[in-house]
């Protein structure tokens, strides 16, 4: 994971700030929200917009190729027809999109991301969606959690405010399963996306009781990804998931009013290689998106 960004140094006009994540006050010149570590570049932009404001989050295992699915999902966004283009909002959004389309670019996936929070990339993303004579604006704003941050937060609820902050703000939520091992790895797939699915249920509760959060019931995307090596999962992303996360299935369909499922993968195909000292690393051999979009298109449409 890279540095945090520069533009996450820089400061502002003094103006009245609240964290765009957990709505403390932000002393004049903070660089970070003391409670939560959220970017003040981020609460700066967020502030600086009108209209609709939608938080999503993106969750999943460490591994299950959240870094990899944001900075794409940018890049496919400002290059999108009219019907549904984002942009960036601020430079510091684009640093995720760097990251990612240099790694690919070089046969590479990125570097995991860092469990520190400061390090942590934000997408800020303006999107223009047009139906018939109508264009809606929207603001998605998701952060790039890392895997064993998202993973402790979990377990011990409070670990990372950022995180619970921004599950219980989100609108909309993605749980990201990597096709291939919940295919081959047996139960402890389900059982994490379980919990996961268990944690974006209590805070939601918490946030109707508290006035923290939305009071409405949120839709949930559970996207399998990496699927250039599970087809299984591209023919029928809802079979493959009642038959392979049998646990997580029967928790949506009891729980979220709103929920799908969805296949997505990077690359057209990709391998293991490994070095010299018998470590092992997963390339991709080509980049050919599929499946990106269509999640954060339902999400961003309500479900």
């Amino acid at each position: 994971m890279i540095a945090a960004s520069s533009q996450f140094t820089n400061r502002f006009p003094p103006i009245v700030l609240d964290c765009a994540c957990c709505e403390q006050r932000l002393a004049d010149g903070a660089d970070y929200c003391p409670n939560c570590e959220t970017p003040a570049s981020v609460s700066h932009s967020v502030a600086t917009r009108v209209g609709e404001q939608n938080f999503i989050s993106v969750l999943g295992a460490s591994n299950a190729g959240k870094t990899v699915y944001l900075g794409l999902l940018l890049d496919i966004l400002t290059n999108g027809p009219e019907e549904f283009r984002g942009t960036a909002t601020s430079a510091f959004c684009v640093d995720l999109q760097e990251q990612v389309i240099t790694a690919l670019e070089q046969r590479r996936f990125p570097e995991k991301t860092a469990a520190e929070a400061d390090t942590w990339n934000w997408l800020h993303c303006h999107i223009a969606m047009s139906a018939k004579k109508d264009t809606r604006h929207v603001d998605l704003i998701s952060p790039d959690f890392a895997g064993e941050a998202i993973a402790m937060e979990v377990n011990q609820a409070g670990m990372y405010p950022a995180i619970q902050c921004v599950v219980g703000k989100s609108s909309g939520l993605m749980i990201l399963c990597d096709s291939m091992r919940v295919r081959d790895a047996g139960s402890s797939e389900d059982l994490f996306a379980l919990k996961l699915a268990s944690y974006i249920a209590q805070m939601h509760g918490q946030g109707r009781n508290s006035g923290s959060g939305r009071g409405t019931e949120p839709s949930i995307a559970v996207v399998f990804t990496k699927c250039d090596g599970c087809p299984e999962a591209v023919d029928a992303p809802r079979d493959f998931a009642a038959n392979n996360t049998p646990r997580l299935f029967e928790f949506c369909r009891r729980t979220f009013t709103r929920h799908a499922f969805f296949a997505a993968s990077v690359a057209g195909s990709s391998g293991v290689l490994t070095d010299a000292a018998g470590r092992t690393s997963r390339v991709p051999f080509d980049v050919q998106p599929s499946g990106i979009l269509e999640p954060v298109q339902w999400l961003v449409a309500g479900g």
